[in-house]
This record gives C-alpha cells, sequence and structure tokens, in this order.
C-alpha cells in the first residue's frame, strides 16, 4: 500500500474552486504537502524549483495554454523525470481520443468529477508501474543505452511485466532509436504494430525511416498515422520534416501553417514554420514566425543563438539587411564570443552579407576553420551565400558540393540554385551537379562487392 502521506503534490489549475476540490481530494488520500500553481508559468516555476512527486494538472490553463502543452514543455526541458506522476485532470469526454494520438502522454488521465476512491486507485496503478521501470528510468537518465535495453528486454518476459507490454516495447524502440540503432526501433515498432494499430507506433516507423534516409517509405507511413488522427499534431511536425528532406518544402509549410493555427502557443513548432518557410522562399511567414518565438519562448534559457540567428536569416531573406544587421549586433560580445563553431560561422555569414565592412574580416578570419569542418547543412548555407557575397566562389563551390553529395540534398536543393541563380553562376552551379553525380557514379562502381556477388555462379 502507498504512503500519500509521504509524497509531495502540486496542483495546477487556474481556477480558485478547481484547485481547493482537488486540494481536498489528496488530503482525502493522505497527503499532507499540496501545492498550488495557478497557470502555466506559475506551474513550471514550482517544478523547475521544488520537484513534486505526483502532478494534478487540469488540461485547460488559460491564456491559451494546455496541460499538454505543459508535459510537453517540462519535458523538452528535463524539468520532469520519470519517476514523477504527471495525472492530467480533465472534463473533456473526448479526451480519450487526443491522448491516443500525442507521442507524449501523462501517466494517466482522469475525467471530472470524480471519486477520491477512482483516483486512489488511478495513482496506485502508476506508483506500481513506476516501480517496475524503476532501474530502467536510472539507466536511460545516463545513457547506459544497451543495459537499459536489456532490463526492458527482462521485464519484458518477466510475468510481472505482462501489464505493462506495449508500454516495454515502445520504450525499448525509443531507446533504440536514441542509441542510434533505427533498424531494429523499426523492428520493435513493426511489431507493436502487428498486435495494434496505434497511431504513436506508426509514426514511429515513419520516424525510424526518415533517420534511414528512406523517405518515400516515412512519408507513406506518416500519411496513414495522420489520416486516422487528425489532432495528431506531433505527427504533423513529422510529416512536415520529411518533406522538407524530400525536399517538398511548400507542402511542409503547407502542414505546419494548419496545425500551428491550432496550436499558437507550440513554440517549438513555429520554428519549424520559419525553415519551412525559409526553404520554400516565403521569407515574411519565417520573419514572423521566428519574431514570435523570441517574443513568446519565456521559459528561462529557451531562446537559443540559434533562434536569433534564424530571425537574421530571415530578414536576410526577405531583403531587410537593416534589420538583420540589427539582431546581429544586438548580441553581446561574450555571447558571440561563448558561440560554438556552427554558431560563429553562421553568424560571421550573416552579418558578411548584411554589413560587410563589419562581417567580412571575421568571415575571412574564419576561412580555415570553414574548410576543415564538418558543419550542419544550415550553416554551410549561410557561409554558401556569404561566400557568394564576398567573392569567394572557391569556399562556395566547397561547401555547395557538399551539400549535394549529402543526405540533405534534396532539402537544400532549390536554396543553392536560386543563390548561384542570384549571382549569375547558374552554369556554374549546373557543373557542379555534373562533377558530384560523377563521384557517386565513380564510387558506386569502386564500391567491393559483396559476398553473394563474388561468390562463384552455378552453371
Amino acid at each position: 500500500m502507498v504512503d500519500y502521506t509521504k509524497k509531495r503534490f502540486l496542483v495546477i489549475d487556474d481556477q480558485p474552486q478547481a484547485r481547493d476540490a482537488l486540494r481536498t481530494v489528496a488530503q482525502t488520500l493522505g497527503a499532507f504537502v499540496v501545492e498550488f500553481a495557478s497557470n502555466y508559468q506559475d506551474a513550471i516555476y514550482r517544478i523547475r524549483n521544488n520537484p513534486p512527486d505526483i502532478i494534478l494538472c487540469d488540461y485547460m490553463l488559460g491564456e491559451g495554454r494546455s496541460g499538454q502543452q505543459l508535459l510537453e514543455e517540462l519535458r523538452r526541458f528535463k524539468l520532469l523525470q520519470d519517476e514523477t506522476i504527471f495525472m492530467m485532470v480533465t472534463g473533456e469526454q473526448s479526451y480519450e481520443q487526443v491522448v491516443s494520438a500525442v507521442e507524449l502522454v501523462p501517466d494517466d488521465y482522469i475525467i471530472k468529477p470524480f471519486s477520491p476512491d477512482k483516483l486512489l486507485l488511478r495513482l496506485d496503478r502508476i506508483v506500481a508501474k513506476k516501480n517496475f521501470f524503476a532501474d530502467y528510468y536510472q539507466a536511460k537518465r545516463k545513457a547506459e543505452y544497451t543495459r537499459a535495453i536489456a532490463l526492458l528486454e527482462e521485464k519484458r518476459r518477466s510475468e510481472a511485466g505482462r501489464p505493462y507490454r506495449f508500454e516495454t516495447l515502445r520504450q525499448q524502440a525509443e531507446v533504440l532509436l536514441a542509441s542510434g540503432d533505427s533498424i531494429a526501433a523499426e523492428a520493435t515498432y513493426r511489431g507493436i504494430l502487428e498486435s495494434h494499430d496505434f497511431p504513436w507506433a506508426r509514426a514511429g516507423v515513419a520516424r525510424a525511416l526518415h533517420r534511414q534516409n528512406r523517405l518515400t517509405e516515412a512519408r507513406q507511413e506518416i500519411d496513414q498515422a495522420i489520416s486516422g488522427t487528425p489532432h495528431f499534431f506531433d505527427a504533423a511536425d513529422l510529416k512536415a520534416t520529411i518533406c522538407m528532406a524530400q525536399g517538398e518544402h511548400a507542402e511542409a509549410q503547407k502542414v505546419l501553417d494548419e496545425v500551428a493555427k491550432k496550436t499558437p502557443r507550440n513554440f517549438l513548432r513555429k520554428r519549424l514554420l520559419a525553415e519551412a518557410a525559409t526553404l520554400n522562399g516565403d521569407s515574411e511567414t519565417a520573419r514572423t514566425a521566428m519574431a514570435e518565438v523570441i517574443a513568446g519562448d519565456t521559459m528561462p534559457g529557451a531562446v537559443s543563438a540559434e533562434d536569433r540567428l534564424a530571425l537574421a536569416r530571415s530578414h536576410v531573406d526577405a531583403g531587410d539587411k537593416i534589420s538583420g544587421e540589427h539582431v546581429l549586433i544586438g548580441m553581446r560580445d561574450s555571447e558571440v564570443q561563448n558561440f560554438n563553431l556552427a554558431e560563429q560561422a553562421s553568424f560571421a555569414a550573416l552579418l558578411a552579407i548584411c554589413s560587410p565592412e563589419k562581417g567580412k574580416p571575421r568571415f575571412a578570419g574564419l576561412r580555415p576553420a570553414l574548410i576543415a569542418t564538418d558543419l550542419a547543412a544550415t550553416t554551410r548555407l549561410d557561409v554558401m551565400r556569404a561566400a557568394l557575397s564576398v567573392g569567394d566562389n572557391e569556399l562556395a563551390d566547397r561547401h555547395t558540393e557538399h551539400l549535394m553529395a549529402g543526405p540533405e540534398a534534396k532539402k537544400t536543393f532549390g536554396c543553392l540554385r536560386n543563390q548561384y541563380a542570384l549571382h549569375g553562376r547558374e552554369k556554374d552551379f549546373r557543373d557542379l551537379q555534373k562533377q558530384v553525380a560523377l563521384k557517386r557514379i565513380h564510387h558506386e562502381e569502386e564500391a567491393p562487392l559483396s559476398a553473394t556477388e563474388l561468390a562463384p555462379k552455378a552453371c
């Protein structure tokens, strides 16, 4: 039997009467410490500074916020340990349809009105589950993936693990993805689908296929997941990411436009929308989205250097170099000095475009590192654009060739072609295309034959 007198409760609800009612129910269970949070920000502050054992959170928190968004933010910033119980409280009878679609789910939910006995039954069940997975949670937190997978396999085979079969398989698939084994993760998700067509499992297959760069198959899976669950907004994000990888930027932006209107306070989605709009050539949408991110994502540390660089980038795309320069020079020197190389490269590249007098010396100073270092696609695009603008064609061609030969070739192709056309180098771009294609053919011809191919053929 669980001793709830030793558990710290946090009740999150924007209505005073509802908070009092939830406190009374918790005290009926024996709870001694029951704290309140009246809104989204208050909840985050309390959880960050004094993590509770059990959270009872209303689904509708006012000001356009929801308990689901709060849960996602807590997971995003790693403020909610796996051992903490997060119980969603809702008056919506249709909430079951919502929670069946999302990937980040609460530990359980309960529909108002409810009795203390009903809450006790739910909490006892969750505590038993948390205890069952306790050693796995520790291994996962330490990124000990081999041990975590072994523990999950042991639990899956145990008699005590029978009630948690799908949860164990889901955790296995997520750990496999986190460890980089997307092929095994795909197989695990497909095994789940053989028993039950969970939308999150089909999305998991799509995510694993995306990691393997099997984009057409990933697109088919995610379209199927979305068709049956229109409120599965996480799946829409994944679809947009896959579309961008396929070079279908207009479709990616369309998908994100639709779900962003339904979830106006989801700033991770707004960042994704800005990226899709940038690739699609819609600089105004990108500017608006990034401005909303910087103004509205108020979690401490939420707005990163990359966010401000993305805003500056959107100004550059819109031809507003003055605003772009304003964003860049607004960053403190001490902050810029602490940037990693990729951030410094994008900062110098964008400044060289906005204000050549200020940016060219910094950009030129980084040139040796820009040649020698493997950089992400977004940074390479910034470097390519700046190199073209300052007349360093060798540097621009080097990064362009790397992008066209890499896994994000389809994603970046349109931007590359447009920038070369803007600088009157269409023929050079076509020549680079041919060089990349020839190198790929030559590489495939030189690839060692497999054991099957080397085996003598039967007469």
